[in-house]
């Protein structure tokens, strides 16, 4: 894999030796998040098999340029799906192109194989085009895309109602879809479009049968003279689901490959593309990719020998300050987080003066030896921690004296026990953060029930989810069951709680005399810890039975910080949780360094890195 930047687009390249070159096209928002390990596996799959790929973020989107709210969208995602495909004739040498995408990605390139057929540089288009899942329909895609967000808000979303987008446009989860864009999905027709671009053509379905638009669609590109072969795609939905919990699918991606493989070229062909393509470039192979981009200029970066990735972002004409964040992965989610929130407040920070690194911890995200299965014990586990708290000396060894970490609930996670372990940590900002210590039995009951209290009690008193069960869409066995658990778990622990004080002493081997001397051991280091909860958060639930209800235990902790937010829900999907978080870690980052100033260790703009 080598990183790559070109037109404002962030990608990789993985390289093979093969003629035939793959363009992959990514879906949007949150199935981009959701799939992107299998994505990067497929990649590595389709090289291993000969065939040099591209994917990359389009523009707007992961650590590519622009803002999110840029309009013309759509259009632009499929120029830049042109442009990779140049990109890709350039760099590896290749004589056919294959466009392969999934969901909204494979509409997006439809439409980029429309303008390289008609275009003279591309000598009748492309090879063959690979449409997983496809949006034939964009209407129905936005009735899917705000069911689903209807049902999480219904399910998890805190009880304070969240500012509503601007006109005419949608939030799904953690993304925005402005309103430009909501109109040109809403227009878009796979099936009502000219004929196939493409010669040959793949069309994999998820929910096949009578009424599947993916299935009218290989008919209809089948009648307009292309070679269509259509199949199933079983495993679908164990890859589309929350990063930490998707699998990457094997039987497909082997399917995949297998169909690929032989594709054909004309000798005639073959040999004026040969003579019109340009001399191949390499790239150095150990070489960081340092760009400029809206603004700031960012590296990437590889650390811990090699087994972690990140993005270094800095500011582009002064000297950095001496304070620098850290953001370690959500969940299971690579390095630009929920909503691109990373990037987006590791840039606003870069014009403060301040560096920060987007981190992908060696089990996750785009780092070289990222599994292609994860779960949650797996990201709280040692491993990760270790990581990150390499990655804090890392940034030492470049000469920043104070550094930072924020990360929101596993990340949280993941900076606390780095903070614990390294001396080397100076402050926190911690978001919903959901365990202080993670043992066995979290192993055997994670990703069951996970919500606290008020969170079960808000969802029971919105009376659109009463009539879902009625109506059979909520199942209320498995509901109860949660239920059941949280309750016997939440109960034992007081018991066993209170016993210990009856006992005169707390059992230093308990979680809540852990989360104590935790919390103790940051505030005798003067570690500056902002802890950042939803008022309904089952992370608050847990910090609760640790400290007390008001968390008068915290009380007595000069260093340490708890700050309610009623907008928060649990993973900052919601722009106004996002907006506190990132306000909370800019507002920290300033006074660490106004605090620094005053000692005369540095200044906000233009210091000396002692």
């Amino acid at each position: 894999m080598r990183r790559l930047m070109f037109e404002g687009c962030a990608g990789w390249l993985h390289e093979a030796q093969g003629k035939t070159g793959v363009v992959l096209c990514a879906p949007l928002g949150h199935e981009a998040m959701w799939s992107h390990r299998a994505w990067r596996h497929l990649a590595d799959d389709l090289a291993a098999a000969g065939m040099p790929v591209l994917r990359f973020d389009y523009p707007c989107t992961g650590d590519s340029a622009g803002a999110c709210e840029a309009a013309h969208f759509l259009g632009r995602a499929a120029s830049s799906i042109v442009a990779a495909a140049a990109q890709l004739r350039a760099l590896a040498g290749v004589e056919r192109i294959v466009l392969c995408g999934l969901r909204a990605g494979a509409s997006l390139a439809v439409q980029a194989a429309e303008a390289m057929r008609s275009h003279p540089a591309w000598q009748g288009g492309v090879a063959a085009l690979v449409l997983l899942a496809p949006v034939v329909n964009g209407r129905a895609y936005l009735r899917e895309l705000r069911a689903l967000h209807l049902n999480w808000l219904n399910s998890v979303g805190p009880t304070e109602t969240p500012a509503a987008p601007p006109a005419g446009a949608l939030d799904v989860l953690a993304f925005r879809f402005s309103a430009d864009t909501v109109r040109d999905l809403e227009a878009l027709r796979l099936d009502r479009g000219a004929n196939c671009p493409a010669p040959r053509v793949l069309v994999l379905d998820p929910w096949p049968g009578s009424a599947s638009a993916a299935d009218a669609l290989a008919q209809y590109y089948t009648d307009g003279g292309a070679k269509v072969d259509a199949a199933a795609f079983p495993d679908y939905a164990d890859m589309m689901q929350s990063a930490e919990f998707a699998g990457v699918p094997a039987q497909t991606w082997r399917q995949l490959v297998q169909w690929l493989a032989p594709i054909p070229v004309a000798a005639a062909a073959s040999a004026s593309l040969s003579a019109a393509l340009p001399a191949r470039r390499h790239l150095p192979g150990a070489a960081s990719l340092r760009v400029e981009v809206d603004g700031v200029v960012e590296e990437s970066v590889w650390l811990g020998a090699r087994r972690q990735f990140g993005i270094l972002c800095m500011p582009r004409d002064e000297a950095p300050a001496p304070v620098a964040v850290i953001f370690p992965n959500t969940g299971g989610n690579h390095h630009v987080g929920d909503g691109r929130m990373f990037v987006t407040l590791s840039r606003r920070l870069a014009r403060l003066g301040v560096v920060s690194l987007r981190l992908d911890v060696s089990a996750l995200g785009d780092s070289p030896r990222a599994p292609r299965s994860m779960s949650i014990p797996k990201i709280y586990s040692p491993g990760p921690r270790a990581d990150v708290s390499a990655a804090v000396d890392w940034m030492r060894t470049r000469g920043f004296r104070c550094i930072v970490l924020a990360g929101v609930c596993s990340g949280a996670f993941l900076s606390l026990h780095a903070a614990l372990a390294n001396p080397g940590v100076n402050g926190l900002v911690l978001a919903n953060l959901v365990k202080f210590r993670w043992d066995r039995a979290d192993d055997r009951s994670a990703g069951k029930g996970a919500r606290s209290w008020q969170g079960w009690l808000s969802a029971a008193r919105r009376g659109g989810n009463w009539q879902r069960v009625l109506q059979g869409e909520v199942r209320i066995g498995p509901l109860a069951a949660a239920m059941a658990r949280h309750a016997y778990r939440h109960a034992t622990e007081r018991v066993a709680f209170r016993l210990t004080r009856l006992r005169g002493g707390e059992d230093l081997a308990s979680a809540t005399a852990y989360a104590r001397a935790a919390m103790r051991s940051l505030d005798e280091r003067a570690v500056r810890t902002d802890m950042l909860y939803g008022s309904e958060d089952m992370g608050l639930d847990e910090a609760q039975l640790r400290f007390g209800r008001d968390l008068e235990a915290l009380a007595a902790f000069t260093h340490i910080t708890v700050h309610r937010h009623g907008c928060m829900d649990h993973a900052l999907f919601l722009a106004g949780g996002r907006q506190v978080f990132c306000d909370q870690v800019v507002k920290h980052v300033v006074a660490r360094l106004a605090a620094m100033e005053t000692v005369g260790e540095g200044v906000l703009r233009g210091a000396k890195v002692c």
